[in-house]
């Protein structure tokens, strides 16, 4: 349900996903213009310009190599796969939208973090995953999407996972793959996914996968304690690493049948990403409990049964009960607009913008094709239910301030 849900929202470049994978490709078209920048740090310089431990981090960090380009590198042994899977992860949270190319990710806005803690060959260990998320914890990530497994628990890491809960960071984690049907991780648990359950706020989300039947894909690990939540995760479609100096990876930008709980978590953070940017101050636990709430049932009924969390992801429910919840903040200052329903009449006044002002009304805007407005951009238009917008009195037709005139074409 993304149409529905990008209806509501679309995203915003102010809510940061780090990948922590094995590294994606920073020159990928569908991908480059949604990149974190380290606006502090000076590319290839060799100084730590920013002064916070890292080198050259213009779009994240390298704890393979430790340097500041985290992306596969063509000097290593590898697995194609492997090579490919962080630029898929990026992909499905947040691939480019419109614009004639490839796919489009759950986000038509978002930074992406990029933190490789995972060779060629997706081989990593808990001590690179713990500094890739205190890394992006430092560095202002609000979602942390962990594609990988293991079947030891290392408490340094649990411990940084709870630090990134308790600094406002959800933590999205796969359950893991088994061939045949699937590992009950109640009976044997995978890591880092089955970190932190049974604490009274847990803001990690475990996630299994399900197939287009809404059934548990035959592979995924599934069980009743650290699996929350279900998502796509059979015959994806995704952006992939492309190098044209490197002979396996030439001219390869997309590429269909990816399959796993490596792909279904990425849904589920770019989820939690486009929650994040309609209602940016819910906690970690908050956001996880909303997406929970919002589910569709799984239709499984092997040893499963019951144990695929609380269903499959819907993102649009999800941003309906979060506004439900939780109605956007409106304060003095701020643009607002009544929120459409899809495919309204021009003439709907639900496409009129307004401006909130000190005295308490809203102000109305000539129309939704043109807006006058001192504020840098448009970022911090909040749409409004009906009832909201009704609650506020209505000012005189048009506020100017003086400023900046900025004028928007829809």
């Amino acid at each position: 349900h993304a149409p529905s849900a990008w209806d509501i929202t679309t995203g915003s470049n102010t809510i940061i996903v780090a990948v922590l994978d094995t590294g994606f490709d920073l020159n990928h078209p569908d991908l480059i213009d949604q990149l974190w920048v380290n606006k502090n740090e000076i590319a290839g310089d060799g100084i730590d310009n920013d002064g916070n431990g890292f080198v050259d981090d213009v779009n994240g960090f390298d704890f393979i190599n430790k340097d500041g380009s985290p992306e596969p590198n063509v000097n290593e042994s590898f697995d194609t796969g492997a090579v490919s899977h962080g630029t898929v992860i990026a992909g499905i949270i947040g691939a480019v939208s419109n614009n004639a190319k490839g796919i489009a990710g759950i986000n038509w806005q978002v930074r992406l973090m990029d933190i490789r803690i995972l060779d060629n060959k997706g081989v990593g260990n808990s001590t690179t995953a713990r500094e890739g998320i205190e890394y992006a914890v430092k560095n202002g990530a609000k979602i942390i999407n962990l594609s990988f497994t293991g079947f030891d628990n290392d408490p340094r890491l649990e411990s940084a996972i709870k630090a990134a809960n308790d600094a406002g960071v959800l933590v999205i984690a796969a359950v893991g793959n088994t061939e045949g049907v699937g590992l009950n991780v109640d009976e044997k648990p995978i890591y880092p996914a089955c970190n932190g359950h049974g604490q009274a706020t847990n803001g990690i989300i475990g996630v299994a996968a399900t197939d287009d039947k809404d059934a548990k894909a035959s592979f995924s690990n599934y069980g009743a304690t650290c699996t929350d939540l279900s998502a796509p995760g059979v015959d994806i479609l995704s952006t992939v690493y492309e190098n044209e100096a490197w002979a396996p990876f030439k001219k390869v930008f997309y590429q269909k049948g990816w399959a796993g709980t490596s792909m279904a978590a990425p849904m589920v953070s770019g989820a939690a990403a486009l929650l994040a940017s309609r209602h940016p101050t819910l906690k970690p636990e908050q956001l996880k409990n909303i997406l929970r709430l919002s589910a569709d049932p799984v239709h499984e009924s092997g040893p499963a049964q019951g144990k695929m969390g609380s269903g499959r992801l819907n993102i649009a429910n999800a941003l309906n009960i979060a506004d439900l919840l939780f109605p956007p903040e409106v304060h003095s200052g701020s643009l607002i607009k009544l929120t459409c329903s899809p495919n309204v009449d021009v003439n709907d006044p639900c496409r009129a913008v307004y401006f909130y002002a000190g005295d308490g009304k809203r102000h109305a805007f000539p129309n939704d094709r043109v807006y006058f407005s001192w504020f840098k951009d448009f970022s911090t238009v909040k749409e409004v239910s009906a009832s909201f917008m009704s609650s506020l009195a209505l000012g005189k037709n048009v506020t100017y301030h003086p400023g900046t005139k900025l004028v928007k074409f829809q």
